[in-house]
């Protein structure tokens, strides 16, 4: 199966857990915050990063290509990215290489919902 077949959002998630999420969210916070009142790091700080639209936050320099893609962070846009993030949005300056475990993309999309002043709802 291909990257850009549509995947049932739904059943990724249940394959995973905010505790594992926040585990494997280890490989992200080199570059990234997730916690309230976190500060940009290489990368931009995610509390709050689901639901929101790309490229928001102001005080964060990003890529053109990712000002450019201008959609919003859904399940499905951040399971997308995380999969490899330099062949969903082309020209991203998001160097890691991504995740292409299922479960370990799905805890860690799970545990940004948490980390949040209004989680998503789970479809």
């Amino acid at each position: 199966s291909s990257a850009t077949e549509a995947v049932d959002i739904s059943a990724l998630l249940v394959m995973g857990s905010v505790e594992h999420g926040q585990k494997i969210f280890k490989k992200c916070s080199a570059c990234h915050s997730v916690k309230k009142g976190g500060k940009n790091k290489i990368g931009p700080a995610l509390y709050n990063v689901l639901g929101r639209n790309m490229a928001a936050l102001e005080d964060y320099k990003y890529s053109k290509a990712l000002i450019a893609f201008g959609k919003s962070w859904t399940f499905d846009q951040m399971n997308s990215f995380l999969i490899k993030p330099k062949d969903w949005i082309k020209g991203t300056k998001m160097s890691f290489a991504g995740l292409k475990n299922a479960k370990e993309r799905a805890a860690v999309i799970l545990y940004m919902n948490e980390n949040t002043n209004s989680p998503l709802q789970l479809q």
